[in-house]
C-alpha cells in the first residue's frame, strides 16, 4: 500500500515524494509500517536545527522501489536535552546515522549503545553543526594560535 493511503497525515510534496509530520512517540510505528508495506530501503537520517523555534528536526527517509516513493517522516524534538529513542532495531543502519547526528548536533538517541566519537575525536566543544556554534570564533581561538610551519 502507497504511503497516501498508509496515513491520513501524509502529503505530497512533489510526484514520487511524501512528507509525514508526526511526533517521536509515533515514528517507529509508522517506520514499521512502511517497511511493512513496501518501503524497504532505509535511506538516511537528517537533521535541521530551527534555531529560533528551539527545536531539531529529524527526518527519516525511506524509499519503496515498487512505488518510486521518497517518504520523508518528520519529527521535532527540542533542541537541548529531549531524547529520541533508537530506530536501529528497524535498519541496522540507522545506527550510524544517529552516531553522527549525535556528534554533530548533540541530540541523544537512547538505546543506541554506539554513541562515541564518530569524526571528531576528541572533541570537547560544542556540537559544530548547530548554529550556535561560532565557527569563526572557534577558528581564531584554535587554529592561529597554530605555530606556522616555515618550510627550508
Amino acid at each position: 500500500m502507497k504511503a497516501m493511503e498508509l496515513f491520513s497525515e501524509a502529503k505530497e510534496i512533489k510526484k514520487g515524494r511524501i512528507r509525514i509530520e508526526t511526533t517521536k512517540d509515533k515514528v517507529e510505528e509508522m517506520i514499521k509500517k512502511l517497511k511493512n508495506n513496501g518501503y524497504e530501503h532505509f535511506v538516511m537520517l537528517s537533521c535541521i536545527d530551527w534555531i529560533k523555534d528551539g527545536k531539531f528536526e529529524l527526518v527519516y527517509h525511506m524509499w519503496s522501489y515498487k512505488y518510486k516513493e521518497h517518504v520523508m517522516i518528520s519529527i521535532k524534538i527540542n533542541r537541548d536535552g529531549e531524547t529520541v529513542p533508537t530506530m536501529s532495531h528497524l535498519f541496522p543502519q540507522i545506527e550510524t546515522y544517529e552516531r553522527e547526528i549525535h556528534e554533530m548536533f548533540g541530540v541523544e538517541f537512547e538505546g543506541n549503545k554506539r554513541l562515541v566519537s564518530f569524526v571528531l575525536e576528541g572533541w570537547p566543544h560544542m556540537p559544530p553543526m548547530r548554529k550556535d556554534f561560532d565557527t569563526e570564533k572557534f577558528v581564531k581561538e584554535h587554529y592561529y594560535k597554530i605555530p606556522e610551519v616555515k618550510e627550508e
